[in-house]
């Protein structure tokens, strides 16, 4: 059972914190200034202070906007090129460094490290040394590169004891120490915390010691030296004790229960679990409460209370369900199929582990999703069903460690052999009559005459020969239908891992090319004439000053729908929107996403008409159909050329009975015949410029493909190059 969770929020909040740090050291910038304060410290700062706003600049920009961050940094590398120090120019090098690094270009980002360090290395200043290394080991470490990471906070570590910055070399220790961590190698992980350790007494650095102390226990648990994890915990608990720093007491009890335990002192561990309940209750922590109860669950199951830790365990998935923790909930229930398969309920345990089976697509935690197929094994197992049990044996095992691989191997033989036993003793069964039918014959036969028994001993071998041979076929013929059968079933799954894997790339792919492209767009017109007239505004005449606003008012509403459409889209990629179908009037409906878009269309002087045979009511979700309908008009006009016309007509469809058909009529410029089949797809929508240059995203259709199908309904187009397009789609009448 898969029942206990280490409480390392603390730890893990206080590792975020030194690595966040870090940057900021890395980087010189001083936290505090506004923006509004460093733009006007820049108009009047030269020199070596036009150096230092410049990089705080580009810093304030690394998440924000990382382009504006690099066009900083270049103005500051420009500014140290002027100066010629090497100090300025490793501190720009550094800075468009950060800046490729917040851009996700990992390549310059490193090319950039390398020059700052190679000019830093020309300065006696250690600690920005230490600064640059430290930000080639972070990056080594977000792009896995685990040696090159250690050998670059190595280095940091010796450039800031040269530099007597103490605590920076502490953090450069653990980070050595959290990459060993991580790579499972315990011992060495240990003794870089020690070395860290080490540095914080003799240097009486006592805001990190609690956090060592802690570290070290885990490693120790780890290892399965509990005495020292006991010894550690209780130094962190101690420490955290004295600062009265109350979430480190919340992890500090559950983590000393949890070693109690493992040591077997239930009564003690209970004890620790319910003090940090206590803690998380008082604090609001939700999560901290969840997992105290999960913790309390498990230990209830260990000491034979089913009822209360089965209690315990509900109110943690109550919890975790809350805040859509999917993993946990996923676990805890789990924990209590586990129970009740252990106390003979089985009926109970399916329940939670079919709930489980219909959330197993969202869940990551391969161990968690191992623990479901083994007890669905066990389960069926137990309701004697071994082809059931047999088959979530196979799939359990498919999970499981190498490690393990031999003992589950025996495991899934065992449920195998006792499967096919049934039919090999009703075989056996049915060969002893026949051998004892043909005794008795031969016994009958035997008063008769000696030759007959020569001949009814053959007759006898051949028989049984002939039985045995046909059994062996019929038994190699089943196998090999089997095998064929799985491995059809194998090549099905491939095939549709394959697919489904296609069309995430392309999901991904599509909204990558939207954030890097046509998000960005928008954006650098809005900072840019924004800007301009913040820059030049009693400078401008009246005339280019509506011109200026003109354009961000566009970019904003073009920025408003684009992010709309990425939203919804979004959402119907993760299942989140919720379709409440109704009855309602579509034209109404229409109508109104007629008037919203109407001065768009009156600046190109566009008229649009609509055309309902009679009053139509369709079933569906209003919401997501007038997103349909406000994308397909606003598409119409973005086609349509100056002075065109647009037609809306509501009609019984004459394809699908029952029926109301919507279509869209424009005579615009029309779509070429080989983009017609991908013109709803993932992975070949497309975008182009409108009549007057309008933008787009090519998202508009795909949501409303989604939509139309979400909602039982047909959505297709016809289009003929420069003569206009007509696109339909039909909705439960």
């Amino acid at each position: 059972m898969k029942g206990k969770i280490y409480h390392t929020g603390k730890i893990f909040q206080i590792v975020l914190l030194l690595l966040y740090t870090q940057i900021l050291w890395a980087q010189g910038a001083s936290a505090g200034r506004t923006l509004d304060s460093l733009r006007n410290a820049l108009i009047k700062a030269k020199g070596e202070k036009k150096i230092d706003v410049l990089i705080e600049l580009s810093a304030y920009y690394w998440e924000i906007n990382p382009d504006s961050s690099l066009i900083y940094a270049d103005l500051l590398l420009q500014e140290a090129k002027r100066d010629g120090s090497n100090e300025a120019l490793g501190d720009a090098f550094n800075a468009m460094g950060n800046a490729f690094y917040y851009k996700n270009q990992p390549e310059q980002a490193i090319h950039y490290y390398e020059k700052s360090k190679y000019y830093r290395e020309k300065t006696d200043n250690h600690e920005k040394i230490g600064h640059t290394y430290n930000n080639l080991g972070l990056l080594y470490s977000d792009l896995k590169q685990y040696n090159m990471s250690i050998n670059a906070h190595t280095k940091a570590a010796e450039e800031y004891s040269k530099a007597k910055s103490y605590s920076y070399q502490v953090s450069s220790l653990i980070s050595i120490s959290n990459i060993y961590n991580l790579l499972n190698e315990k011992n060495k992980a240990l003794e870089f915390a020690f070395k860290a350790l080490s540095i914080v007494n003799e240097h009486n650095l006592t805001r990190s010691k609690a956090s060592i102390y802690n570290t070290i226990g885990a490693i120790n648990r780890d290892l399965k030296n509990l005495d020292l994890a006991e010894k550690y915990y209780t130094l962190a608990f101690s420490d955290w004790e004295m600062n009265h720093d109350t979430n480190g007491l919340s992890s500090g009890y559950n983590n000393l229960g949890i070693i109690f335990d493992e040591k077997g002192e239930l009564e003690k561990s209970l004890i620790y679990y319910n003090k940090s309940l206590e803690l998380t209750i008082k604090l609001g922590d939700s999560i901290g409460m969840a997992t105290a109860f999960n913790n309390i669950g498990y230990l209830y199951a260990r000491i034979n209370e089913p009822n209360k830790a089965i209690n315990a365990y509900k109110k943690s998935m109550e919890i975790f369900r809350k805040y859509s923790q999917i993993e946990d909930v996923f676990n805890t229930q789990n924990n209590i199929a586990a129970i009740h398969l252990k106390t003979g309920n089985p009926a109970k345990a399916e329940k939670y582990l079919n709930q489980n089976l219909q959330i197993i697509n969202k869940v990551t935690n391969l161990t968690f999703i191992q623990e479901t197929y083994h007890l669905l094994s066990s389960l069926y197992s137990m309701k004697g069903n071994y082809r059931k049990a047999y088959e979530y044996k196979s799939i359990e095992l498919a999970y499981a460690d190498s490690l393990y691989t031999q003992q589950k191997l025996s495991s899934i033989a065992e449920v195998q052999t006792r499967y096919e036993t049934e039919g090999k003793e009703k075989e056996i069964q049915l060969l002893k009559k026949d051998v004892e039918l043909k005794e008795l014959q031969y016994q009958k036969q035997k008063s008769i005459q000696q030759v007959l028994i020569v001949l009814t001993l053959l007759l006898i071998v051949i028989f049984i020969g002939s039985i045995l041979t046909l059994s062996i076929i019929r038994k190699k013929k089943h196998q090999l239908a089997e095998k064929n059968k799985e491995l059809n079933l194998i090549n099905k799954r491939l095939k549709e891992s394959e697919e489904n894997l296609k069309e995430l790339n392309a999901t991904k792919d599509k909204l990558f090319s939207i954030i890097a492209h046509d998000l960005k767009n928008p954006f650098n017109a809005l900072i840019g004439f924004s800007d301009i007239l913040e820059r030049n505004f009693t400078y401008l005449t009246d005339g280019e000053k509506k011109e200026y606003i003109s354009v961000i008012s566009d970019s904003s509403q073009n920025l408003y729908k684009l992010l709309d459409n990425l939203l919804q889209w979004t959402r119907t990629q993760t299942g989140t929107i919720n379709y409440m179908p109704e009855r309602f009037k579509i034209d109404s409906l229409i109508k109104q996403e007629i008037t919203n878009l109407n001065a768009n269309a009156e600046k190109k002087k566009i008229n649009i008409s609509l055309n309902a045979e009679s009053k139509f009511y369709v079933y569906a979700d209003k919401n997501s159909i007038a997103t349909v309908v406000r994308n397909l008009i606003s598409n119409a006009i973005k086609f349509t050329d100056i002075g065109g016309q647009i037609d809306i007509t509501i009609t019984e469809s004459t394809n699908y009975p029952n029926m109301a058909e919507v279509i869209i009529k424009d005579s615009g410029v029309g779509i070429d015949e080989k983009d017609l089949p991908k013109i709803f797809m993932i992975d070949g929508s497309f975008s182009t410029k409108g009549t007057a240059n309008e933008s787009g995203t090519g998202l508009g259709l795909l949501l409303c493909h989604e939509f139309v199908t979400k909602n039982n309904g047909k959505i297709w187009v016809t289009s003929v190059k420069d003569k206009g397009s007509s696109f339909y789609f039909t909705l439960p009448a």
